[in-house]
């Protein structure tokens, strides 16, 4: 599989897309609403697709300022003509690698990233520069939470042929380790269909 996604979405092969929001995303918005998260915050949504995290987060969080950041400007325009959440949704074409931050809206960092389809469609040997490109967009302190696939194959996707590409909890710890303290971790109770016990949920810190 090539990672053209402006032809999958022009061709509508976009198996990732379940037409809802991350099931241990909406588990997590219930957790934040718990615990007193500052709601009043920039989250950057890399991958977003056609926004179901975006507008999920917006909803709960109508004080948030979310920007969902997508190469493919068919799953953008897919993500505008849903109409607003009541929250500030906001969306932008571009490559998280070689964004900087005065290309985000207002030209200012991000105090949290939502991570959910975006680690795992990129190369593994990618991997590092991402955790560069979050930690470089992210304010002293800034978070970066998300779900990560473990073992994604089924009949869509099989190893070697191409994304999502799976990783493993001690894998995560290497790549974020250096740059990022780990503040909790565990296997989600609620995931799509089929993926039961093949993602892994992180919340991270940056450090320094």
């Amino acid at each position: 599989m090539d990672t053209d996604w402006e032809s999958h979405y022009l061709e509508g092969h976009t198996p990732w897309d379940k037409g809802e929001a991350s099931p241990p995303l909406r588990d997590l918005l219930t957790r934040w609403s718990e615990e007193g998260a500052d709601k009043r915050q920039r989250v950057l949504v890399p991958g977003c697709g056609t926004g179901h995290d975006v507008r999920a987060i917006a909803r709960a969080w109508p004080e948030a300022e979310v920007i969902g950041l997508d190469l493919s400007p068919t799953a953008l325009a897919a993500a505008r003509k849903v109409p607003a959440t009541g929250g500030k949704d906001d969306y932008l074409e571009g490559d998280l690698f070689t964004l900087a931050p005065e290309d985000l809206p207002g030209g200012k960092l991000v105090d949290l990233v939502w991570e959910h389809t975006c680690f795992c469609a990129i190369e593994p040997s990618m991997r590092a520069a991402y955790v560069r490109a979050v930690a470089g967009l992210l304010v002293p302190g800034g978070g970066l939470w998300g779900v990560f696939y473990l073992d994604p194959y089924d009949d869509e996707h099989q190893p070697g042929a191409g994304p999502p590409h799976g990783t493993s909890v001690g894998e995560l710890h290497d790549h974020f380790v250096d740059r990022f303290e780990i503040l909790d971790e565990w296997s989600p109770p609620h995931t799509y269909p089929g993926r039961e016990g093949r993602e892994w949920v992180m919340r991270l810190r940056l450090s320094g």
